[in-house]
């Protein structure tokens, strides 16, 4: 079985197989709600905030993990000193300075450059900075290794959102994971290079 997990500001249309509405106000409550309702022998597939919350569940139920697939995410977001592989702070802020001017399409038009929005949600200026608070707040670098299911990891060499210095860091800390940096494609690469990441689900989880 197959789950997948959509991102911040989107909705799970985003993913061609659907997949539960999440939150991302409490990271953790969320991957526990998420968790208690997988059935064992899941494949999790999270995209962004999905996949920090897939990470989560990963290594809160291992027992029904039976593979694990991380897109365009990061544990943490921010970078910081002993973490340069997160964007500024200086940049989240700029960004929710433009969600309260311009609603959550400011933050589609930096994923969706090249296309038509797809599986977009219309967050209120209060909902989505409760989910950046939790966003910039987040670090889950510590439940890097509670995480025991085969990892795929996949991510554009082009992302400015979650850098591809984080899924460096990711490979380099989840034990059985195997990483894959597709050129050219940036924070979105379901939406901008369907059939590679169709071809590399098919692969790893197939």
């Amino acid at each position: 079985m197959e789950v997948f997990l959509h991102g911040f500001a989107t909705t799970p249309e985003i993913w061609p197989d659907g997949g539960p509405q999440l939150k991302f106000d409490d990271l953790h409550r969320e991957a526990e709600r998420v968790g208690r309702q997988l059935e064992t022998g899941t494949t999790l597939i999270g995209w962004s905030m999905g996949g920090m919350i897939a990470m989560l569940v990963a290594g809160k139920f291992p027992e029904k993990i039976k593979d694990l697939v991380l897109v365009s995410t990061t544990p943490k977001f921010l970078s910081s000193p002993d973490f340069p592989a997160g964007i500024s702070p200086v940049l989240l802020k700029r960004l929710e300075k433009r969600i309260r001017t311009e609603g959550t399409k400011a933050f589609h038009a930096l994923i969706f450059k090249d296309g038509q929005p797809v599986g977009v949600a219309h967050l209120s200026f209060e909902q989505a900075r409760e989910e950046l608070t939790e966003l910039a707040r987040a670090d889950l670098r510590s439940e890097l290794a509670r995480i025991k299911a085969p990892t795929l990891i996949i991510h554009g060499d082009r992302d400015e959102i979650c850098l591809p210095a984080a899924a460096q860091y990711l490979h380099a800390n989840i034990r059985k994971s195997e990483l894959v940096i597709l050129p050219g494609i940036g924070h979105a690469p379901l939406i901008e290079a369907p059939a590679k990441i169709n071809a590399l689900l098919a692969k790893y989880a197939g």
